[in-house]
């Protein structure tokens, strides 16, 4: 691709930004406004953080992005950073909720959409790859390696770093890393910091490698021109990691990114060859809750112990949340939940009316602040007393 195509992929992949953007930021203050206050104030009592980023993280949560807890984290810790360069953010609520919901955009885009496509973009890109892991690899194949790799990383990884820079106040390339590779990789902070230089040594060792290969080409206009990309390339990776230009940032994160394992990287708690009787897809159709708790059980079949209890206990819990948001009672979210289950896992509705009665009398005897937890405690031991004991 010529250096005009190029520029034109990215000005229109930074003009899908700012429309997804918008329609982004709408949806998220639209929906901050039905979040439970009580569930809010429950949040930044538990993690000593304002209540409007409590909604915000309530909101991120409810969306499977992540937990609550890493949310108020990453949106805690824009916060203190623009304290740090002299940015402060008004301690007056409709400026930390404006503040939390500018944040929230971004880390559902970067979590969500922005990891999605990157995995889908690189997989093309690890056949390149994997095509010139041989000891003498064809000239074409490196030099298609090296223009897949900078289509990439200019049409798709740079836009999203530029309009990340020029929203974060005093920001330096260094922080835009730590905020996109968190996603790629899902390594822990101190784990990516420890080995921020390591990875970009071995992607300046990558492209020597290259570099390497196409000097053999001694006659070839197209690999001298590679070359000179290459080069160019490895200096500017060479750079302080805060002063890093935008392109060498967008090459480093393409790097990182894990690529496709083949079909071996299964999960194990997956069942390989399992059919679908939903719709003759090979997929369920996921549309409401219930079919991702329906799921959901099916998975928690393969742990044990603690591992189940956890896991299953996670998606109750954010399942009864989407419920509640959509304006149930909390006796009818157990009663909603616990007749799909019975329908949807061939249990006798003999043992549902017991329970949901049950329900009713401990729900009546409990603080509202805890029925949430006495909700989850209820239909956990309905699916492990009748869909997994018997």
């Amino acid at each position: 691709m010529s250096d005009q195509d190029v520029e034109t992929l990215a000005a229109a992949s930074g003009q899908r930004l700012i429309r997804e953007f918008a329609d982004k930021y709408a949806n998220l203050r639209e929906r901050s406004r039905r979040v439970p206050i009580a569930d809010a104030k429950k949040i930044a009592d538990e993690y000593s953080c304002p209540l409007e980023i409590g909604i915000v993280a309530y909101l991120i949560n409810l969306d499977g992005i992540m937990g609550i807890r890493e949310a108020v984290g990453l949106l805690s810790s824009e916060l203190q950073r623009r304290t740090n360069v002299g940015e402060d953010v008004p301690n007056i609520g409709g400026n930390i909720l404006e503040f939390s919901l500018l944040e929230g955009r971004w880390i559902e885009y970067i979590y969500s959409t922005f990891v999605r496509e990157l995995e889908l973009k690189t997989r093309e890109l690890a056949n390149l790859e994997a095509s010139i892991d041989v000891e003498t690899p064809p000239i074409e194949k490196v030099v298609s390696v090296v223009n897949s790799r900078n289509r990439l990383a200019e049409t798709f990884v740079s836009p999203a770093v530029l309009a990340w820079l020029t929203e974060h106040l005093k920001s330096n390339t260094e922080d835009v890393l730590t905020a996109f590779c968190l996603a790629v990789t899902k390594w822990k902070l101190a784990t990516l910091k420890g080995k921020m230089l390591q990875l970009r040594r071995r992607n300046q060792a990558f492209f020597r490698r290259l570099k390497v290969i196409l000097a053999a080409a001694s006659e070839s206009a197209t690999a001298d021109v590679v070359v000179k990309r290459i080069d160019d390339i490895i200096q500017a990776l060479g750079a302080d990691l805060s002063k890093m230009s935008v392109s060498s940032v967008a090459h480093f994160i393409l790097h990182i990114a894990p690529r496709p394992m083949g079909r071996g990287d299964r999960s194990r708690y997956v069942d390989v060859g399992m059919s679908s009787t939903r719709g003759n897809k090979t997929e369920p159709d996921m549309a409401s809750p219930f079919d991702f708790l329906e799921r959901d059980v099916q998975l928690a079949r393969r742990r044990t112990g603690t591992e189940r209890s956890e896991y299953l206990s996670q998606r109750i819990s954010r399942v009864m949340r989407v419920l509640r948001y959509q304006g149930n009672t909390t006796a009818q979210v157990i009663e909603k939940c616990v007749l799909e289950l019975t329908n949807r896992l061939h249990i006798d509705k003999a043992y549902a009316a017991g329970v949901i009665e049950r329900s009713k009398q401990e729900l009546a005897n409990t603080p509202s602040d805890r029925q949430d937890d006495i909700a989850v405690k209820l239909v956990f031991e309905y699916i492990s007393t009748y869909a997994f004991e018997r």
